[in-house]
């Protein structure tokens, strides 16, 4: 058992240090950049790495906040566990898990620090901090999707959009910190804030005033994003998904709210919640704290001129035509 699954449960967080984490983590505006037209400046390149988990684990029951230490020791245990994966040895032998994720740390970059706010998970709502129970409706369209990526392929749309490289597995709408290309670019004029997102290079122009929303029938991949400033914060509400869009489990009703606050100098807190009452019992609601950095943006390729589509297509012909069923069509993390 490593660290992270003995990590100890304290019984509860002092008033004392609630107050001081909202002392040293609350916003500051007199270290927020502002725009020459009176808005905070959100733009830059920001980092959304984060060990915090997006659900709150059983060991920390029903805390909303971690002490300073507690997180130390938490972040502690992340890297001694990386480490001894590390570490261990190939013997030879390999299971379905290998070869649907057959990367190593080197490939890997999920970050080694919890967010400055010292939350728990990233959930804060429902208030236990864990996803919210799917609809009936809801669970018989993911058993639905499950199905077609289980079975061999018939065409490239068996394969989710992740596969196809259309929308990338942590660019949303909403961002979600994944296992690498954790960082997006906002550039901001009075009129217009842009998302670029490094994977596979997606991108959103939002308008900062509203606009005219789409009609009814246009479905977007990425939905359709509105905007609006709501005092110093960027609000911005996107509807009009497709079908297949699919965040977390969603259908294509599902109303997405998105919240850009600058903190400081440094940090941009970054709230989302997601309503969908046809495939959710209740709305959810995350929020993460992006680090501004120097790094750059770079291309992600996906699979550059899409070379593992007709390699995955013309290997599920020759099973067919060999006779084979093969059951491990369905990644692992999907059972």
């Amino acid at each position: 058992m490593n660290r992270i699954a003995k990590f100890p449960v304290a019984l509860a967080i002092s008033l004392g240090a609630v107050l001081l984490w909202q002392s040293a983590f609350a916003a500051d505006p007199e270290t927020v950049p502002m725009k020459p037209w009176g808005k905070p400046s959100l733009q830059g390149n920001w980092d959304f790495r984060t060990v915090t988990p997006f659900q709150r684990p059983a060991a920390f029951a029903d805390r909303e906040f971690l002490s300073a230490e507690e997180v130390a020791e938490y972040e502690a245990a992340v890297r001694d566990a990386r480490a001894a994966r590390e570490a261990q040895e190939f013997d030879g032998e390999h299971d379905q898990g290998d070869l649907d994720a057959g990367y190593n740390s080197f490939y890997l970059d999920q970050g080694t620090t919890m967010t400055t706010t010292m939350r728990t998970s990233q959930l804060i709502y429902p208030p236990d901090g864990r996803m919210p129970a799917m609809t009936e409706r809801g669970r018989e369209t993911a058993a639905h999707f499950r199905a077609l990526q289980a079975r061999s392929p018939h065409g490239p749309e068996d394969r989710n959009l992740f596969d196809r490289c259309i929308l990338g597995f942590n660019a949303g709408p909403p961002m979600r910190s994944g296992a690498y290309n954790n960082f997006i670019t906002l550039v901001q004029t009075e009129d217009y804030i842009v998302i670029q997102t490094e994977m596979v290079n997606d991108h959103r122009i939002i308008p900062t005033n509203g606009g005219e929303a789409l009609p009814e029938n246009m479905r977007l991949w990425k939905g359709d994003s509105r905007g609006e400033w709501d005092g110093d914060t960027f609000v911005v509400t996107t509807s009009n998904f497709t079908h297949l869009s699919r965040f977390s489990g969603t259908g294509e009703n599902m109303v997405l709210t998105e919240r850009f606050t600058r903190l400081d100098e440094n940090r941009l807190e970054y709230e989302y919640t997601v309503d969908d009452p046809e495939m959710y019992e209740d709305r959810f609601t995350a929020v993460v704290e992006m680090q501004l950095t120097d790094a750059d943006l770079f291309e992600y390729a996906c699979h550059e001129a899409n070379y593992a589509m007709p390699l995955m297509l013309s290997g599920a012909r020759k099973q067919e035509a060999a006779g084979i069923e093969d059951d491990t069509w369905l990644p692992s993390w999907s059972r």
